[in-house]
């Protein structure tokens, strides 16, 4: 009986010491799988996986630090960066890619300046790097440059969101306004909200209705006649002025337009506009202009971008005209959508992401040139109306002064957002910075003028040598003036852009106090390059975002003193396999290693052997043998001592894969 304890015994701390070991692979594979995501650059779901994770080990620094990366670049972008001199002071100097992660969430904040200088500090680091990490980081550099500069000539419009109830935390599209502005149609996914997940958005859309009672919007309803639309086809139109709504539509398999007209407090189920028009082949965004004889809309070119096309309406034959792309220069090698013609037919505008967007769809005007029969050079519609979001659905009201338009850009309420946009005057307002201590002038000062009602806009100038400074902003609008000595915020002050009734410009001075240090982070300083690490993991090799450049492979085995593979080392020669097939331009080299045991030569001869065999597994897997060479670098090459085999010559006998390219 007394042994039978003993066995009980034993037997439940084997079974506990096992679960303790497989807690602990579960942990470990968990992190792996969502660290693959992560490096996919999949953020949202890594973000799920990193939750999931920190469910049940909530104090795991690494996952938090990954967890908090790919938050900022998802669903994050608007909020605080208190935690990140946190992650600054350890994963400042543990993460090389740590300047790189904080350029992208910086870019993605309008944060240009601080990005280009996390962008910089990755570049210089003397540090392994792959080359598509370099190559991409120095683009991104490049378009950081650029967009500093984009956000930094501000045109003569306004942008205002449209704020709560039409805008919502989910996408708000496509608006169309009637009964002279004061109804508005629009297409968001507000009402399956239950689709979605913390950081991921429901896909599926339906149109909403919503009056203007004096100066406010009433709550909007759905419509649920006109049935559900995916964020690919979200588009909607009111023609002439009464609610007669135009909506492109899948039924059946087959897309077409369709039109519904008002009645009572609704309006009718949709029915086909044209079924002359079947063979358009139009795709998701379409413009009808009033008349209802020319239709501009996009659709995918043999290439797979998306180009503008037309179809005219002839009443003499009661037919459309077959599809032809819009003529002139508007089309291009890259995405033409959502286009729309002013109310006097002179200027196409259009949301394309060609080389002159700053970033994704960018809205574009082109004008028509009665000589040449076709559409201008398209020019950028420049900042506030353009970002480096996206900007789609532009309408331009009839008096071209004024519109509306669909944004997911920084600050919004949720996904996409409607906008309202209007030109704004603009007003010289010009002074002097002064130190308050003495009332001396400073001169090089930085001053940053933001109007209150729109943080993202900035009208930047900087103080002569007599501390004078000049510049343009928007007339009669409270402004925040933010003032710089070197890169540090000194002064903060708001005024209004007031100025005399015969006046085109205004006095505003600014009274400083100077900071005794001026203290600037040098960013490629912080990492700590006694953390960069010998071996990658196997699966790594073939991302961008490696650390090192080679793995050792483990528990591959070899009968003794033989070049012969064991069982052992078939699923790790297939892990091998699998990540050299995904990465087809992927060139290795396999280097063999051994103890000291035996003579020089001999070990030398042994350890390419090795090598070999490890090739010729792969080479019969399918692996071109032109992308393997082989190394044996025999005992040359100790990671321990040989004097013990634990912890010593068993490590050294080895398989590395090294990258070459």
């Amino acid at each position: 009986m007394k042994h039978i304890f003993w066995i009980l015994l034993l037997a439940s701390q084997v079974t506990f010491a096992q679960s303790i070991s497989e807690k602990k692979l579960s942990k470990k594979k968990l992190i792996e799988q969502a660290d693959y995501y992560f490096f996919q650059e999949d953020f949202v779901k890594a973000l799920e996986l990193y939750s999931d994770i920190l469910d049940n080990y909530p104090r795991n620094h690494y996952v938090q630090y990954h967890k908090y990366v790919a938050y900022q670049l998802t669903a994050g972008t608007s909020e605080n960066l208190d935690s990140l001199k946190e992650y600054e002071a350890n994963e400042g100097k543990t993460d090389k890619f740590y300047n790189y992660w904080l350029g992208r969430i910086h870019y993605n904040r309008y944060e240009f300046d601080i990005a280009e200088k996390h962008f910089q500090a990755f570049l210089d680091l003397d540090i392994y790097k792959t080359k598509e990490i370099t190559v991409e980081t120095k683009q991104r550099l490049k378009e950081t440059v650029k967009a500093q500069e984009f956000y930094l000539s501000p045109n003569e419009f306004e942008v205002v969101n449209l704020g709560s109830p039409i805008n919502s935390a989910y996408d708000d599209l496509s608006p169309a306004f009637f009964s002279g502005h004061s109804e508005l149609l629009f297409i968001s996914s507000r009402e399956y909200a239950h689709e979605g997940t913390d950081y991921k958005k429901p896909t599926t859309h339906s149109v909403f209705h919503c009056v203007k009672t004096g100066e406010s919007w009433d709550t909007p309803t759905s419509i649920d006649a006109l049935g559900t639309f995916t964020e690919k086809n979200a588009k909607i139109e009111v023609v002439n002025n009464d609610g007669r709504l135009f909506l492109y539509k899948t039924e059946a398999g087959k897309s077409q337009l369709y039109f519904s007209q008002p009645i009572k407090n609704s309006w009718s189920k949709p029915i086909i506009f044209d079924s002359r028009l079947g063979s358009a082949n139009i795709q998701s965004h379409f413009f009808i202009n009033d008349a209802e004889t020319v239709i501009y809309f996009s659709s995918k070119t043999d290439n797979g971008d998306l180009d503008l096309y037309q179809s005219v309406y002839d009443p003499a034959r009661q037919s459309w005209s077959s599809p032809v792309a819009v003529p002139g220069l508007v089309n291009s090698q890259y995405d033409e959508d959502s286009p729309f013609l002013s109310h006097d037919g002179k200027t196409l505008y259009f949301s394309s992401n060609n080389p002159e967007s700053i970033g994704g769809y960018d809205i574009f005007m082109s004008t028509w040139n009665e000589g040449s029969y076709g559409w201008g050079t398209p020019v950028n519609l420049g900042f506030p109306i353009n970002t480096i979001n996206d900007e789609i659905n532009f309408q331009m009201n009839e008096d071209d002064i004024s519109g509306f338009m669909s944004s997911d850009r920084l600050h919004g309420k949720g996904g996409f957002d409607i906008y309202y946009f209007h030109k704004q005057g603009k007003v010289l307002v010009e002074g002097t910075v002064f130190n308050s201590a003495d009332g001396s002038p400073v001169a090089n000062v930085r001053i940053d003028l933001k109007p209150i009602n729109n943080d993202d806009e900035t009208f930047r100038t900087h103080t002569d040598q007599n501390g004078h400074y000049e510049t343009e902003i928007f007339t009669n609008e409270n402004f925040k003036g933010l003032i710089y000595v070197g890169n540090q915020l000194a002064h903060t002050e708001t005024f209004k852009s007031e100025h005399p009734e015969h006046s085109k410009s205004f006095e505003q001075n600014f009274r400083i106090d100077i900071p005794e240090h001026v203290e600037e982070t040098d960013f490629k300083t912080l990492y700590d390059k006694k953390s960069e690490q010998k071996y990658e993991r196997m699966e790594m090799l073939g991302s961008k975002f490696r650390a090192g450049e080679k793995a050792m492979l483990r528990n591959i085995y070899f009968d003794v003193h033989s070049a012969q593979l064991t069982q052992e080392s078939y699923p790790v020669l297939k892990e091998l396999y699998l990540m050299l097939n995904k990465n087809k331009s992927l060139n290795v080299e396999i280097g063999g290693h051994t103890d000291n045991t035996g003579t020089l030569q001999s070990n030398m001869d042994l350890s390419l052997a090795r090598a070999e065999s490890v090739k010729a597994y792969l080479v019969k897997q399918g692996i071109a043998t032109n992308r393997l060479i082989t190394k044996g670098y025999g005992p040359t090459e100790p990671l321990a001592s040989n004097d013990d085999e634990v912890n010593g010559r068993e490590l050294n006998r080895r398989i590395e894969v090294r990258v070459l390219n």
